[in-house]
């Protein structure tokens, strides 16, 4: 595994510069064909060879070449390094590119070298683009021209059918019957367990329970904790308390064990709360959890999941804990056919085949599920008989974790590998793995990709699928729209593959539990602990990345990663870093030195509560994403304007005015996304940024001098995705906003306008088909906009915000809006009547009312079949009462009531909604993104976060 992983990073490494105009020495351009033809013969092999009996005799040797295949790597970056280190666009000095040729050189004779090199020269590999390895049932990830039309529908529904395949409704049932219990039956707090081995679908029957309508009702409180083995009282604590507090809390990184414990009592006080815990392995992590839960007497419950029954029996004494047993032949076969999905017609001639060789666990089963739904069907003979049979004694749920890997191409190998430095149980967000892949270089398009004209970041989102339908990436939370915002690798998956990744060299984690390397060097330094010291002992020049978990130590700024660097930089000078992420981190120090690290493509400095950065992050040549998302600072360096590799900017409000400098040729050309820009001058657009036309994520703040010249920029950029556009003045109200045709826009799919219509247009000259989100806020529309709305064909998210319409009726008409998943109606509060027509929404799931304090009736709402989950918030109490009778139907309906004064009530009405915008490419809901956004920054600006009650409701919902 480690030494194909390698070769396939040297690979790609190699196909750039191979492709560089820069190299004039004969000979390298020579030795590099040969060992990208070398390496992918090396990598064919491997795969073959993984499970014959001569891999245990050959590990000496791939011992060496792991070695020599690093040194190559090395001896390339330091010669890009050099190259960085001219500044020039011309050659650079012929002595470096010889000793890129002298290295390669040594390479080709080590491979040469090797014992197996005769069978070596056999293997004739075919390169494949992405998308070949793709059955056609999986679906591409983007169009054929590249872009994101249909970005995540291949797998939306992924999370349904898992939940519905693997939990047993005997169990559910089972469990729902001690969670509720009758009228009449004893009230006291109970603790029920859950016992059974990894993959056994403990957690996904428990989540599904969560998510039933009668428990959400039954329980005010709700809340999931994921403990595993390296448990930590104060930060499972610490968790519990801001998924059950009703208001952000600020400080509480300063306080004791005994007083969060204290406080986390007093916050359960007075509720009926169920709160999961997942995943529990020693009996002392159990006793320890037990001290602040406080028994009500009112029916409060505690649901913990464990492996071992030691843990269950001390939880639950005088109780009988569930077991999950195996699962039955023909329970196993259904399940079976589930994961296949259409494919399922062609099971049946491989039945005993495929049967004989799987184990009993629902994971099993999921995985067989996952290989055989993304291989042709004329392949499953080969790879079911790479399993021994289950008769023989000798399947474990590993042979298949192992066979799913295995039979992954390179690149598909090294995503997921990647995904090992996470901490286990960890939710990741999807953006941040995704970003990260991209920065490491996993994914550098073929030509044949080019010519499809597919981007890296295509690529990215391609791999994601593949792995989510191997079901070796689990999709643990949703966006409203359906595409995948957190994700992580199953316990089972963890345990195995992280040790491997660390033993191979792909990157090091510095915890209380892993050795330091002794064959290599740290390449990628992945930190847990919280300290404010990192130790010198891993300090290497020869270090590639560097990601930080240690988020954990709040109120005074983080020194030690600007030591760190220092000391880095000091060693070498120039180092080879590429991935900087520091997301969450404290006010990491950062100084100029930044400016050393001159092949870094991502510096990642979300949440960081960061006011400034070094003005030597404009001047880095290879930077490829900023972000500065959830921060405070406001200006840039100039430079980072001239950046040329510069794709995805992501800022809060950062202004830019006359003054600023007009963009030079090539500079920011490859830019792709462009977040918080606050534009106060036409001429900032008319000069420099109506050059941008790749742009496929816009999210502008414009003054109304500027809106008119960014709205003819919009119609500029042919691969707009994504646009985000608010018009305000001096004070921060809305102001005019200009709407014209943007039906040429064939790939926006989504779109928020914020500002007051100059003039009433109609919108259905306006919107372009493809809009799958939108969201309007003070356009003081007066013609009802249903009709024209409802003929969008792939509109699954609505929200009208406030004043976004002031008339008195709303109609939806039958046959209308038959994808809309989700519908907001806030502050619209001309609002007195709306009717619901038979055939309309046939799907929608969520619908939220928020303060539409004129609405008195809803005609038709039990026509909405398919709601999931009703919410009222400051809405009056009669209107409330309306609609629970109307509703005819058991439905969640969660009402929330906002206590505001009238200066916050204005507040709200003008400014509020565009914080709660969704931002695509952030981990969160539009609920769950504000209300961590106070957490982290501590709501210093001193205004309210006016949700209150209402977001910690929604955010445990989820959770």
């Amino acid at each position: 595994m480690a030494v194909e992983v390698a070769a396939f990073l040297l690979k790609e490494k190699l196909q750039n510069l191979r492709a560089d105009q820069t190299i004039i020495y004969p000979r390298l351009k020579g030795r590099i064909s040969t060992a990208i033809n070398n390496l992918q013969r090396l990598s064919s092999f491997l795969k073959d060879a993984a499970e014959s009996d001569n891999a245990e005799d050959q590990e000496s040797e791939r011992t060496k070449l792991l070695s020599s295949i690093y040194s190559a790597e090395d001896t390339i970056d330091t010669y890009l390094l050099r190259r960085a280190q001219q500044r020039l666009k011309d050659l650079v000095p012929l002595w470096s590119q010889k000793e890129v040729s002298k290295g390669l050189k040594k390479l080709n004779d080590d491979i040469r070298d090797l014992s197996f090199f005769s069978s070596l020269e056999k293997c004739q590999p075919q390169p494949q683009s992405l998308q070949s390895k793709v059955p056609v049932n999986v679906g591409n990830a983007t169009t054929c021209e590249g872009g994101s039309t249909h970005r995540w529908e291949k797998i939306s529904h992924l999370l349904d059918l898992e939940t519905e395949a693997v939990v047993r409704k005997q169990h559910m049932e089972e469990l729902v019957k001690d969670l509720i219990p009758l009228p009449q039956e004893e009230q006291e707090f109970r603790v029920l367990t859950v016992v059974g081995s990894g993959g056994s679908g403990k957690s996904m029957m428990v989540r599904s329970i969560c998510d039933r309508v009668d428990i959400k009702q039954h329980f005010e409180c709700r809340a999931w904790l994921c403990v595993s083995r390296d448990f930590k009282f104060r930060d499972v604590v610490i968790d519990l308390i801001e998924q059950v507090s009703i208001t952000p809390l600020s400080g509480i990184d300063h306080l004791g064990d005994d007083i969060l414990a204290e406080m986390l009592l007093k916050a359960l006080m007075q509720k009926r709360y169920l709160i999961v815990v997942d995943d529990v392995w020693k009996v002392e992590d159990w006793h320890k959890l037990t001290i602040p839960l406080p028994d009500l007497q009112n029916g409060s419950r505690v649901i913990l999941t464990t492996r071992s029954d030691e843990v269950a029996k001390l939880a639950d004494p005088w109780g009988n804990p569930l077991r999950l047993h195996l699962i039955c032949d023909a329970e196993r076969w259904e399940l079976l056919k589930k994961q296949v999905g259409k494919r399922e017609g062609k099971l049946g001639e491989y039945k005993d085949m495929i049967m004989a060789k799987c184990h009993y666990s629902p994971l099993d089963i999921v995985l067989m599920g996952g290989i055989l739904s993304t291989t042709e069907s004329s392949e499953w003979p080969r790879i079911v008989t790479k399993l021994p049979s289950a008769c023989e004694g000798r399947l474990t749920s590993l042979d298949i974790v192992s066979l799913s890997f295995h039979e992954l191409p390179p690149r598909l190998k090294v995503c997921f590998l990647y995904l090992g430095l996470f901490p286990k149980a960890l939710e990741v967000p999807v953006r941040r793995l995704l970003w990260l892949w991209l920065s490491e270089g996993f994914l550098s398009p073929t030509p044949a990709e080019r010519e499809m004209k597919l981007e890296p970041e295509d690529l990215a989102d391609m791999c994601f699928q593949i792995l989510v339908w191997r079901k070796l990436i689990e999709v643990t939370k949703w966006k409203l729209d359906g595409s995948p915002k957190m994700c992580r690798m199953a316990g089972v998956m963890h345990d195995f593959f992280s040790p491997k990744s660390v033993g191979s060299g792909l990157f090091y984690i510095r915890d209380n539990e892993t050795k330091l390397p002794k064959n290599h060097k740290i390449r990628r330094f992945v930190e847990y602990l919280e300290s404010e010291k990192i130790l010198d002992y891993s300090i290497d020049e020869n270090l590639r990345s560097f990601v930080s978990f240690n988020n954990k130590l709040r109120g005074k700024a983080n020194r030690g990663i600007g030591t760190f660097f220092k000391s880095l930089v000091h060693k070498k000078g120039f180092v080879l870093l590429k991935v900087l992420d520091l997301e969450g981190v404290y006010k990491p120090m950062l100084s100029e030195i930044v400016g050393n690290l001159l092949l870094l493509r991502f510096l990642g400095l979300r949440s960081t509560a960061l006011e400034s950065i070094p003005s030597a992050v404009g001047k880095l040549p290879c930077l490829e994403t900023l972000d500065l998302k959830h921060t405070n600072v406001t200006t840039l360096p100039n430079s980072i304007w001239k950046a040329k590799n510069l794709r995805h900017l992501y800022m809060n409000d950062v202004h830019v005015d006359a003054l600023f400098q007009k963009l030079s040729k090539g500079s920011l050309s490859n830019l792709q996304t462009l977040r918080g820009l606050y534009v106060g001058n036409e001429i900032v657009v008319t000069n420099s940024l109506d050059r941008l036309v790749n742009v496929r994520k816009l999210g502008l703040t414009c003054h109304k001098k500027s809106v008119k010249a960014v709205v003819k920029w919009v119609l500029l950029l042919p691969n707009l995705h994504s646009l985000k556009l608010r018009s305000i003045d001096e004070f921060g109200k809305p102001s005019n906003i200009y709407l014209v045709s943007l039906e040429k826009q064939t790939k926006l799919c989504k779109l928020y306008l914020l500002g007051a219509l100059v003039k009433q247009v109609n919108l259905s000259g306006v919107l372009p088909s493809c809009l799958k989100k939108l969201t309007l806020s003070m356009l003081a529309l007066k013609e009802d906009p249903m009709p024209v709305l409802s003929k969008l064909p792939e509109l699954s998210i609505l929200r009208l915000f406030a004043h976004s319409y002031l008339g008195r009726q709303m109609t939806f008409d039958g046959e209308g809006f038959l994808k809309l998943r989700v519908l907001k109606l806030w502050m619209l509060n001309q609002l007195r009547s709306w009717t619901v027509k038979k055939g309309t929404m046939p799907i929608l799931q969520e619908l939220e009312i928020r303060a539409c304090n004129a609405l008195r009736k809803i005609d038709g709402i039990e026509h909405l079949q398919g709601l999931k989950e009703l919410t009222l918030t400051d809405m009056p109490e009669d209107f409330i009462e309306i609609i629970k009778r109307g509703v005819g139907r058991e439905m969640y309906i969660k009402v929330n009531e906002w206590k505001l004064s009238r200066h916050q009530a204005n507040q709200v009405q003008t400014a509020d909604e565009d914080d709660w915008y969704e931002d695509e490419d952030d981990s969160n809901s539009y609920v769950e993104e504000e209300e961590e956004y106070y957490k982290e920054e501590g709501d210093e600006s001193g205004e309210v976060n006016v949700d209150g009650q209402e977001d910690h409701n929604e955010s445990v919902d989820e959770k």
